[in-house]
């Protein structure tokens, strides 16, 4: 039988890629960057600077800062599910994914 070279090659399936997904964008949630340590291969700060409406962090430095952050949650949430919507469809189907499902395959 020839060996063609790629029977060990193991296939990315949707759903390692889904979860990539999911870890990668949390990852840049929660730290601001992917990786969460190292040299960034994704910077949040940089990209929102470049995406958003830079009036966005102002407000949220003000909540930060305020005495009543409670008062703000609600915002916060809102904005945190934005932001996170907006990584999910930025990141979505790219290398950095593709190559962490690659990394983490079980």
């Amino acid at each position: 039988m020839e060996a063609h070279g790629d029977e060990g090659m193991k296939e990315i399936t949707d759903r390692r890629l889904e979860l990539a997904l999911e870890e990668v964008v949390e990852c840049i949630l929660d730290y601001g960057q992917w990786p969460r340590k190292g040299r960034a291969q994704f910077d949040l700060y940089e990209y929102l600077m470049e995406e958003r409406d830079p009036s966005y962090a102002l407000e949220m430095y003000v909540a930060a800062m305020s005495s009543n952050t409670r008062a703000m949650e609600d915002r916060i949430e809102r904005e945190r599910a934005s932001v996170e919507a907006i990584l999910i469809n930025h990141l979505q189907g790219s290398d950095m994914v593709a190559d962490h499902a690659m990394d983490t395959w079980e």
